[in-house]
């Protein structure tokens, strides 16, 4: 079975009670379910349908009339009155808890719903609906995981639908793939739906009966998650989750608080990332995830990135973007080449949108081996060149992920000054490096 990223996984453990966790490297976090408005709607009986509106910040409960059905209504027609359906208390309110997805990581909650009669009873009622209907309020478009296990299932044979829906009838799924079933007692599935934009949504559970149906009862076990697909301010080290189901390209705006370099990292490997300036002005190519992506920046300066991610069928991706600082001292041309001493670490950048070169220079006293380290990570790709005087005597170059050359002299080295040029081809190739003379 393929490995989840974060979405199903989270869903079918944490939420439903199931000991593991998400793919490896996901911090833990509590659900924050600050500001969901949920409504729920009783399953159907008699001749009404009550609401229970819950505020997740309170914890309270407000009771209202919802929707009159059948006998209530056809009285109210032939009256002139209307009948408003008692609402009732009852200790174990159905619901499904609704998580906001703030890192990829949290822990769900785990809610319960029971759909349809006793055992026992006859409806009697051809097509007759029991559903739960519930309530959100989406801030955005994203992605919704939903799951269910279910518990009891004592019924003729009927087929249970779960999923997303736009109306509290639950008749019409947002979209074809909105939308699974459950058959029996012990399934456990997961749906994951995409939210194209801000709105009320309804997320529920329904099955119809009919006359020849002697006993209807259902119950399940349900969470589920919704994750943030919007562009959004970031700031280094704080991982987010960007939900989304097809391809989808984002925007995170980030201000840099240290002069150095920042490195991006997300959970999808098959992510691009291209650098924009504060203007959204293009300041490099697009680097894929899998190898690594690293800019030289000064500190202050306001950046866009921008992520292009495929579809994905777990629901998202997480992101996080790291800020660290370099000290640098660098000659900005041969003549004013920084000496290096022996044992000595050097550490500097290359700036993004900025061409130019660092230099330095060692001096041997007298005839001599020489060691040299040199590790760099860049978006694209970075050089060492070294010189003997004006005469060139190697080139190095390292590419993307974080890596490494250690340069050894063949034979000793003779007496003089040797110059060494850390540099890149193009200003939209930027990172870090570090130098040592051994």
């Amino acid at each position: 079975m393929k490995k989840r990223n974060m979405y199903a996984a989270v869903l079918l453990t944490a939420i439903l009670s199931v000991t593991s966790l998400a793919s490896a490297g996901h911090v833990q976090a509590a659900g924050n379910t600050s500001g969901v408005r949920l409504q729920t709607v009783s399953a159907e009986k008699g001749n009404a349908l009550t609401t229970d509106v819950l505020t997740k910040d309170t914890g309270k409960s407000q009771k209202k009339l919802a929707i009159q059905t059948g006998a209530a209504k056809q009285k109210a027609a032939l009256t002139g009155k209307n009948v408003r359906a008692k609402a009732t208390t009852k200790k174990n309110m159905s619901y499904i808890p609704v998580v906001k997805g703030v890192t990829g990581s949290e822990e769900g909650k785990q809610g319960n719903v029971a759909l349809g009669n006793s055992v026992g009873t006859t409806d009697g009622t051809m097509g007759k609906r029991y559903l739960y209907s519930q309530k959100v309020e989406f801030q955005g478009k994203g992605s919704f995981s939903f799951s269910v296990k279910c518990t009891e299932a004592k019924t003729a044979g009927r087929n249970v639908v779960y999923g997303v829906f736009k109306q509290a009838s639950l008749e019409d799924p947002i979209d074809k793939s909105s939308v699974d079933v459950v058959t029996k007692k012990g399934d456990h599935k997961t749906v994951v739906v995409k939210i194209p934009k801000a709105g009320t949504y309804y997320i529920g559970i329904y099955t119809m009966v009919n006359a020849k149906d002697k006993s209807e009862s259902w119950k399940f076990t349900t969470g589920a998650i919704y994750w943030n697909g919007n562009n959004r301010t970031i700031t280094s080290d704080k991982k987010i989750a960007v939900g989304h189901k097809t391809t989808q390209t984002n925007y995170f705006k980030m201000k840099t608080t240290e002069s150095g370099y920042i490195t991006v990292i997300t959970s999808d490997p098959k992510n691009k990332i291209v650098l924009y300036d504060s203007k959204k002005n293009r300041l490099t190519e697009s680097t894929i995830a899998k190898y690594g992506v690293t800019y030289g920046v000064p500190k202050g300066r306001t950046y866009y990135i921008k992520v292009w991610s495929p579809a994905s069928e777990d629901g998202g991706y997480t992101l996080v973007a790291k800020n660290r600082k370099i000290s640098e001292k660098s000659g900005s041309s041969k003549s004013n080449a920084v000496e290096i001493k022996k044992n000595t670490t050097i550490k500097g950048t290359m700036e993004t949108g900025v061409k130019r070169a660092d230099w330095y220079k060692i001096r041997l006293t007298s005839k001599r081996s020489v060691e040299l380290s040199w590790k760099a990570r860049t978006n694209e790709k970075m050089k060492l060149a070294i010189y003997q005087g004006s005469r060139k005597i190697d080139t190095k170059t390292l590419t993307y992920a974080d890596a490494s050359y250690k340069l050894k002299s063949v034979g000793k080295w003779p007496k003089d000054t040797y110059y060494l040029k850390v540099y890149t081809d193009t200003e939209k190739s930027s990172g870090w490096y570090i130098l040592r003379w051994k």
